[in-house]
């Protein structure tokens, strides 16, 4: 009863995942090639899922009583016919062990071909079926070739350890991305991948072999390119073109209460990476001050008054010791954003509006003083950032608010002190007893 109990909130567990991934079908698919590994090793087969979708059926129905209907019947069972295609197809190659093939296979190629071999080979097969492509591969011959050997290693853990696998694969889709490459490269990529094998394999290449890569690469490459097509949107493709035009473009399509969103994130296939970051760390520092620029611009319609300050520090919290640490250009950029200046002149003055929260920092959320921005500016900025007026105005309200009396505390304490020390070196020095201790 207990193995029972234990089998059915696995199942549980299992719908509970795929329907709530019913929108993301690229993560879902990935969830049922995990989920028919697993269920393979309870001892599940490709012939039980016609049973399962009807138990499955049968449980929801007894649960719903009489507010069942037949529509919910016809819903539950396309749902599990488009969950059973892709579990079938996995069950099934496991059965056909394709696994051990695979394996094999990859280890005669590595027995009969050094890494510096592979590499070259599917680089030619490349250049002579895809030449459009070979732009995106600029480092040295030997680095391409581990990368080649690594990227074969991944498709063979793909039939092993299908989780281990999309968990490295992630971030590589993401690298992928910002190197420009596309959904449509893929394909290509797979025919050179085959052919090299092929090659290096030579005699021992057989239709049996060449069927278990084949099916591999299909199963592979259809998750590689929806990954590539769902990461890859308008405002990814001008951070990966460090275009600012295009990153223009492309937000002024977002709705106006949601384009501090689009700059601060971006799905990639379930990644959230960020577009500020993301800029700096690459050295696209155009864009990245574009993103500052748009972010600190303040606009307003007939709802509201819309200024991405707050955001901008509730997603980076750490934004002033990343820029100057990584680019102190553009720290000037994010002081003028956290200023306001009048249009008008009242006296021979303009109003100017500081907007200090953030810099100035919450003792109560910065316990370390060091870590606070202003602290960070003096660790790492350059002296020069100091004559900005924000600053200035910043040093300026902490200086009357504690500075001011701190200061002449501690100047009253060294005052004792040196009153002190010539009392006792001028007036008694003579005098050494140890009754004046």
């Amino acid at each position: 009863e207990q193995e029972v109990e234990q089998l059915g909130m696995r199942f549980w567990d299992m719908l509970d995942t795929l329907v709530d991934l019913i929108w993301e079908p690229e993560q879902q698919t990935v969830q049922l090639f995990i989920m028919a590994t697993q269920m393979h090793e309870s001892g599940i087969r490709s012939e039980n899922l016609t049973t399962m979708g009807n138990a499955i059926r049968e449980s929801c129905r007894a649960v719903m009583g009489v507010d069942w209907t037949p529509t919910m019947g016809d819903t539950v069972d396309w749902f599990w016919n488009c969950c059973k295609r892709t579990m079938a197809k996995t069950l099934d190659t496991i059965d056909r062990d394709d696994a051990t093939i695979l394996r094999q296979s990859w280890e005669s190629c590595q027995e009969k071909c050094t890494k510096d071999e592979l590499g070259e080979c599917f680089f030619n097969q490349l250049c002579n079926i895809a030449p459009h492509v070979i732009h995106l591969f600029r480092r040295p011959k030997k680095i391409q070739a581990f990368q080649f050997a690594h990227a074969v290693d991944m498709l063979v853990q793909f039939s092993e350890e299908p989780e281990q696998f999309f968990s490295e694969l992630k971030p590589l889709i993401i690298r992928h991305i910002k190197y420009g490459v596309k959904a449509d490269y893929v394909k290509p990529f797979g025919k050179a991948i085959l052919k090299a094998i092929e090659i290096c394999q030579g005699s021992l290449w057989n239709e049996r072999v060449a069927e278990c890569w084949r099916t591999m690469w299909v199963r592979v490459s259809s998750t590689v390119q929806r990954s590539l097509n769902v990461g890859t949107n308008l405002v990814v493709v001008s951070l990966v073109q460090g275009d600012p035009e295009k990153l223009s473009d492309a937000i002024d399509c977002a709705p106006r209460g949601e384009r501090f969103d689009w700059l601060l994130s971006v799905n990639i296939n379930g990644e959230i990476l960020s577009p500020l970051m993301w800029a700096i760390r690459d050295g696209k520092f155009a864009l990245a001050e574009y993103v500052i620029d748009h972010l600190l611009e303040i606009r307003a319609d007939r709802h509201a008054y819309y200024y991405g300050r707050e955001k901008l520090f509730e997603k980076h919290p750490e934004v002033v010791t990343v820029l100057c640490s990584d680019c102190p250009a553009l720290m000037d950029t994010l002081m003028d954003g956290l200023m306001w200046h009048s249009h008008s002149v009242n006296q021979g003055f303009v109003q100017v509006n500081y907007y200090l929260k953030e810099m100035y920092g919450d003792p109560k959320l910065i316990k370390n003083v060091w870590n606070s921005p202003v602290a960070q500016v003096t660790k790492l900025g350059t002296p020069d950032m100091f004559n900005h007026p924000l600053l200035n105005k910043l040093c300026l309200i902490k200086w009357h608010r504690f500075g001011k009396k701190f200061f002449i505390m501690m100047q009253i304490f060294y005052d004792l002190v040196l009153v002190m020390w010539t009392v006792g070196f001028v007036v008694y020095q003579d005098d050494c007893s140890l009754s004046l201790i």
